[in-house]
C-alpha cells in the first residue's frame, strides 16, 4: 500500500513535489473510494489518483520518478559495476540544481507495518540512504548512511558515517562491506538474505507495478493463461464485457519453426521447457472469437487483425486482474492511449469498487481524457494536476480549490479554472 511518493531535483522537477493517498475527510464517496489504513481507523488511503496535465507539464516523470527508484533498489547490487552510472537525471534549468543530487522519498505500508526510505543521490553515487520502520506505530531507525568527504574518521567506509537501529537484527556489518558509492544497502541485503530487509526490497520488486506507453506485457498476460485458469477466465469475461464485439478467447500454441528446431537438440527437458516459459510470447497465438450478426455461428480472427484498442485491453488485461487480485500498486502512463474514453472510465471503476477490489490495491495514472474528471468517479482528493512554473514542474491537488458541489469538474479544467491545460498563442482553435 502506497501512503506517499515525493521526488526533487528530478527531469522537470526542481523542487520537492509529493503524491498523497492518503484520503480527505471528505465524507463523499468515502468507504467506496478509500480503504481504513492497517492498525489504525483515523487515516484512510485512495484506491485510485489521476495526474491531469498539459504535454511536457511534467506529469510522466512523476511516474517515471517512481520507476527509477523500483530500479535503483532492484538493480544496483546486482547489474551495476564500480564506476558504473547511476540513471539519474537532475533538473538542468538551474545552474546550481545540476550540481545537487536528487532526492526520493516512499512512504508505505508492507505486511501490516509502515515503513519510510529515502535515498539522496547523483549520477556518481550514493550521498544518503535511510529506512524507518513502525512496527505498532512505534518508530524505529533500522539504518542509514550518509557521505562525510574530507573527514578521516569516516574514510574507512568510503566516507560514509553509518549507523544501525536495533530493530534491524541480523548480518549488517558483513553486508555493508559488499555496499559501494553507486549501490544502495537494501540492494545488497536482499541479495545477501538479510530476512527483514528482504520483505522491504520485496515491495518493490513485487508490489509495484508499471505500465508506460512503451510496457510489454502481453507475455504476462499469456502467463496468466497458461498458469491460472480463474484469471483466465476473468480474462476473457472483462473482454466480453468491454462491448467490443468478443465473445471469447482461445490460445494455440505454435509450433517451434523449424529453422529453430536445431538449436533447441541439445537441451535436457528441464532447459527445454524453462526456455519455453521464457519464449512463451512467440509460442502462442491469441485468438478471438466473434459471432456472426445473422446467425448463431461463430468466426475466428488473430488478435493481429483487432484493433489497436482491444490489443491495448488485452495486453493490459492480465497485470489489471492480477493486481486487483493481489491488492498490489499499478502505475499507468497515459491510460487513454488506443482506448474509448468508457473503457478507461469501466477500468477506473474496478479500483474504486469494493466488491472487486477486495484487497485493498491501487491505481495511479496520467490522462489527457476529461470524461473521468467526474464527481461522481472521483473524490477531489483523488485528481491531481502538474503545471509548469519558471520551467519546473509544480504538482498539486483539486483539494486546492474549492468548486462548487454542482459545478462540472470537466468543464471547469478545460476552461482553465484549476490550471494544468496548455495556453496556445498565436493560434486560432
Amino acid at each position: 500500500m502506497l501512503i506517499e511518493f515525493s521526488v526533487e531535483n528530478y527531469r522537470s522537477i526542481q523542487e520537492k513535489q509529493t503524491l498523497s493517498m492518503v484520503a480527505s475527510e471528505d465524507e463523499k464517496m468515502l468507504h467506496t473510494n478509500s480503504f481504513v489504513m492497517p492498525d489504525t481507523d483515523k487515516l484512510r488511503l485512495l484506491t485510485s489518483a489521476v495526474i491531469y496535465g498539459a504535454n511536457a507539464s511534467g506529469k510522466s516523470n512523476l511516474l517515471r520518478a517512481m520507476q527509477t527508484l523500483r530500479t535503483l533498489v532492484m538493480n544496483s547490487a546486482t547489474k551495476m559495476q564500480v564506476g558504473d552510472k547511476l540513471p539519474i537525471e537532475p533538473f538542468k534549468l538551474n545552474s546550481q540544481s545540476a550540481k545537487h543530487p536528487t532526492n526520493f522519498e516512499v512512504i508505505f505500508i508492507h505486511q501490516g507495518t509502515r515503513y519510510e526510505y529515502g535515498i539522496s543521490l547523483n549520477r556518481e553515487r550514493v550521498y544518503e540512504e535511510w529506512l524507518i520502520a513502525y512496527p505498532n506505530e512505534h518508530q524505529q531507525n533500522w539504518f542509514s548512511r550518509q557521505y562525510i568527504p574530507d573527514n578521516p574518521k569516516f574514510q574507512v567506509d568510503e566516507g560514509y558515517k553509518w549507523s544501525f537501529g536495533k530493530g534491524l537484527k541480523g548480518e549488517k556489518l558483513r553486508i555493508k562491506k559488499f555496499v559501494r558509492s553507486n549501490s544502495l544497502f537494501l540492494s545488497h541485503a536482499a541479495q545477501n538474505n538479510h530476512p527483514q530487509l528482504t520483505q522491504i526490497f520485496k515491495w518493490f520488486e513485487d508490489e509495484i507495478n508499471i505500465l508506460t506507453s512503451s510496457s510489454h506485457t502481453m507475455g504476462f498476460t499469456l502467463s496468466i493463461f497458461d498458469e491460472d485458469d480463474t484469471l483466465k477466465t476473468r480474462v476473457a469475461k472483462l473482454l466480453s464485457e468491454a462491448d467490443i464485439g468478443i465473445s471469447g478467447i482461445k490460445i494455440e500454441e505454435k509450433p517451434i519453426p523449424e529453422n529453430l528446431s536445431s538449436f533447441f537438440n541439445h537441451l535436457n527437458k528441464e532447459e527445454y521447457e524453462q526456455l519455453k516459459r521464457n519464449i512463451n510470447i512467440h509460442q502462442l497465438d491469441v485468438i478471438t472469437i466473434h459471432k456472426m450478426n445473422d446467425s448463431n455461428e461463430e468466426i475466428e480472427f488473430d488478435m493481429d487483425d483487432e484493433s489497436d484498442g482491444t490489443q491495448r485491453l488485452f495486453e493490459m488485461a492480465g497485470l489489471w486482474l492480477y493486481v486487483l487480485e493481489d491488492g498490489e500498486v499499478l502505475l499507468v502512463d497515459e491510460l487513454d492511449r488506443s482506448l474509448h474514453p468508457v473503457l478507461s472510465k469501466a477500468l477506473l471503476k474496478m479500483f474504486n469498487d469494493p466488491e472487486i477490489n477486495k484487497n485493498n490495491a491501487q491505481l495511479i495514472f496520467t490522462t489527457h481524457d476529461t470524461i473521468l474528471l467526474d464527481a461522481e468517479i472521483l473524490r477531489r482528493d483523488q485528481v491531481w494536476f502538474t503545471e509548469k512554473d519558471k520551467s519546473m514542474t509544480k504538482l498539486y491537488s483539486l483539494l486546492d480549490f474549492e468548486p462548487r458541489e454542482d459545478e462540472s469538474l470537466q468543464k471547469g479544467y478545460l476552461r482553465g479554472r484549476y490550471g494544468g491545460i496548455p495556453f496556445i498563442n498565436g493560434l486560432s482553435i
